[in-house]
C-alpha cells in the first residue's frame, strides 16, 4: 500500500489525474427505478375530414381545420431500467462524466383536448372535437450523469430518448351547435395510432443511501402527428348519413416536472 501511495505521488507530480481513478472502486452497474409528475400539452392542430352524402349519387365533403386548446394539464407516470459505466475523467480535477443507457415504459394520464375547428363549407360553422386519449410510450435513452467538485452526493444529469408512442382515444366527439345532440362519431367513437416519440431531460439526483437516489427533473416529450378513423355519423331520421371521419392531430408536445427513485445495483 506505501508503495502504491508513493507512485501516485509521483504521478501527480507529473499532471495526472488518474491516480484517483485507479484507486476508485469500480461505480458502473444496473439500475432500476420509478418515477411520477404532472405537466401541461401544448396546443397544436387538429382536422376532421369526411363527406355527407346527399343522396346515392352526390355526397358534400365537409373539411374541418382548427386547433386545441394550450395548457391542458397531463400527468404522467413509469419506470426504467438501465446500466451506468464507469467515470470518464474530462480532464479537470474531480470533474468526470458516467454514461448510461435505459429503457422507459411511460404512461401519460387521460385528458381530453378539444379542438376548435371552423368547417368548409363555412355555412356549417363551427365543429368542436373532443379526443379524450390516453398514451404510452417506450424509450431508449443515453443518459450523462456529471460528477462535480462540489459534492460526491449530489449529481446533475442530462439524457436524451426516442422510441415508440401508443396512443389510444375512448369516447370522442364531434359536436356543431347548429347540430345539438349530434356527435358526428356516433358509430365508432374510438381509435388509436401509434408514432414516433422522443424526449429531453435533465435533473439533479441525490444518494439518499448506499444504493439509493431521489432524483426531480424536467422532461420535454414529443410525439410525431397521428391519424385516426373514426365510425360514420349514424342518425337514421335525424342526420343526413356520412362517410368514416378522418382525424388528424398535429404533433403533441408536453412539458413535464417529474421526480423519481432509482436503486442501484
Amino acid at each position: 500500500m506505501k508503495s502504491k501511495s508513493v507512485l501516485c505521488l509521483l504521478v501527480s507530480a507529473l499532471g495526472s489525474g488518474s491516480c484517483i481513478a485507479a484507486d476508485a472502486q469500480s461505480d458502473q452497474g444496473a439500475y432500476v427505478g420509478v418515477f411520477g409528475g404532472t405537466g401541461a400539452a401544448i396546443a397544436t392542430s387538429l382536422q376532421q375530414k369526411g363527406a355527407v352524402h346527399l343522396n346515392n349519387v352526390r355526397s358534400l365533403p365537409i373539411h374541418a381545420n382548427g386547433s386545441t386548446g394550450s395548457s391542458t394539464r397531463v400527468s404522467m407516470g413509469g419506470v426504467q431500467a438501465g446500466y451506468e459505466w464507469d467515470r470518464w475523467n474530462l480532464g479537470q480535477a474531480r470533474w468526470s462524466l458516467k454514461p448510461a443507457v435505459e429503457l422507459e415504459g411511460i404512461f401519460l394520464g387521460k385528458y381530453s383536448p378539444t379542438g376548435t375547428m371552423p368547417v368548409r363549407p363555412r355555412a356549417l360553422g363551427t365543429q368542436y372535437v373532443t379526443i379524450p386519449m390516453k398514451t404510452n410510450l417506450l424509450l431508449a435513452n443515453a443518459v450523462f450523469t456529471i460528477q462535480t467538485p462540489y459534492s460526491n452526493k449530489v449529481f446533475p444529469y442530462v439524457g436524451v430518448g426516442a422510441g415508440a408512442a401508443f396512443v389510444s382515444i375512448k369516447g370522442s366527439d364531434s359536436a356543431n351547435p347548429s347540430e345539438p345532440g349530434i356527435n358526428h362519431f356516433n358509430s365508432d367513437p374510438d381509435a388509436s395510432s401509434t408514432a414516433f416519440a422522443m424526449q429531453l431531460k435533465a435533473g439533479i439526483k441525490g444518494q439518499i443511501h448506499k444504493n439509493l437516489y431521489l432524483f426531480t427533473e424536467y422532461r420535454y416529450v414529443s410525439i410525431n402527428a397521428t391519424n385516426y378513423v373514426f365510425g360514420a355519423t349514424d342518425y337514421p331520421g335525424v342526420h343526413l348519413p356520412t362517410a368514416a371521419w378522418r382525424v388528424n392531430l398535429g404533433r403533441q408536445q408536453y412539458n413535464f416536472v417529474v421526480a423519481g427513485l432509482q436503486y442501484k445495483f
